[in-house]
């Protein structure tokens, strides 16, 4: 079946406690019927994966295994697998929709409670369940990195948050936020309208921002509006895409939309959190509010073919690469806001 003479015990990466990262070894798992077993080369760090490991999760209780913006090699397969083969480079999706609920049947799988999901990813083997192989495993050209291979999935997310926004031709967009996700999402409106701006208070990041070729305005430095007007051609935004969860911060972006523009709650604020909305806008100017959360199996497979048909496009998205020994460290400096995306490494030696 393939894996012949593979090492008994793995590594892995584990959230030992709050704030602690320890790489332990563990049985190497077996493929069973149906199920591949994935030999990873790198994942990527998510800001659900930063704020487990100082906060907590509710869905993530230490000892546990994090991680799931994964890519790496079929290592072995159980019977009854015929794609993907054995020796192929692949991206999975973390999780697949039932397809079948009332919720998947409205269109917004995103939002289905009988997903299938894929453990923690931070190992160096990985078993990769049915449903996820039918579903949501995509082979990935070798010209793609390994560390442009970990954005499929936080691209997935932003195609779903670019399809709730409505982003179209012409349209002029605001991004709220110059972070990993904002940076996606400014991206991907780059590539369906030229009329973009990323609104970010760090200077660092702002400079990455500017190396991707967006523009991009502080507003610590100069008032929004005036900085809208010279990029976009007017003080408000058809789109506004809010990517900092910050509740202040998201009151004064949902008020740059235009009349008949849309808003849209890309990150996320705390439970509980009330976000406080113009009603003269909702009304008069038929602003809308929108909201987006992870993605459908469709947004995983298009985000995959786009980074097949845009190659070099997230150059510069992942600005720290750090080998598995080192993942605490890269834990520990995850959400740097001089830097954008953490990923770690399965390459050196065990």
């Amino acid at each position: 079946m393939g894996g012949q003479g593979a090492a008994r015990d793995m590594r892995v990466a584990v959230l030992a406690e709050l704030g602690r990262i320890e790489v332990r070894k563990e049985p190497l798992p077996e493929p069973g019927p149906g199920e591949a077993r994935l030999r990873v080369r790198a994942v990527g760090l998510c800001g659900t994966d930063v704020k487990a490991f100082r906060r907590g999760h509710p869905y993530f209780t230490p000892p546990c295994v994090l991680g799931h913006e994964a890519v790496g090699v079929i290592d072995a397969v159980g019977t009854g697998v015929r794609r993907p083969r054995v020796g192929e480079r692949v991206v999975f999706a973390p999780y697949a929709e039932c397809g079948g609920c009332p919720v998947c049947r409205r269109g917004v799988g995103e939002l289905c409670e009988h997903k299938a999901f894929v453990p923690g990813a931070l190992q160096e083997y990985l078993i990769l369940p049915p449903a996820i192989l039918a579903a949501s495993t995509f082979p990935i050209p070798e010209a793609v990195t390994d560390e442009a291979a970990t954005l499929a999935e936080p691209l997935a997310c932003a195609m779903n948050g670019i399809e709730r926004a409505g982003v179209r031709a012409g349209d002029r967009v605001l991004v709220v936020g110059g972070g990993p996700m904002g940076a996606l999402l400014a991206v991907l409106a780059r590539a369906i309208t030229p009329d973009v701006l990323v609104s970010e208070v760090n200077a660092s990041r702002g400079e990455r921002l500017r190396r991707l070729g967006l523009a991009v305005a502080d507003p610590t430095r100069a008032p929004l509006g005036e900085a809208m007007s010279a990029a976009l051609g007017a003080p408000e935004a058809d789109r506004v895409l809010i990517a900092v969860g910050d509740r202040a911060v998201a009151e004064d972006a949902v008020s740059r939309a235009a009349p008949g523009g849309t808003a849209l709650l890309f990150g996320g604020l705390p439970k509980g959190e009330r976000v406080s909305v113009d009603a003269f806008a909702v009304h008069y100017r038929e602003v809308s509010l929108a909201g987006s959360f992870g993605f459908q199996t469709r947004h995983f497979r298009d985000a995959v073919e786009w980074i097949r048909e845009h190659p070099g496009a997230l150059d510069g998205i992942v600005t720290s690469s750090v080998p598995l020994s080192r993942a605490a460290e890269a834990f520990e400096r995850a959400g740097d806001p001089e830097g954008l995306k953490a990923v770690i490494r399965f390459d050196e030696d065990a």
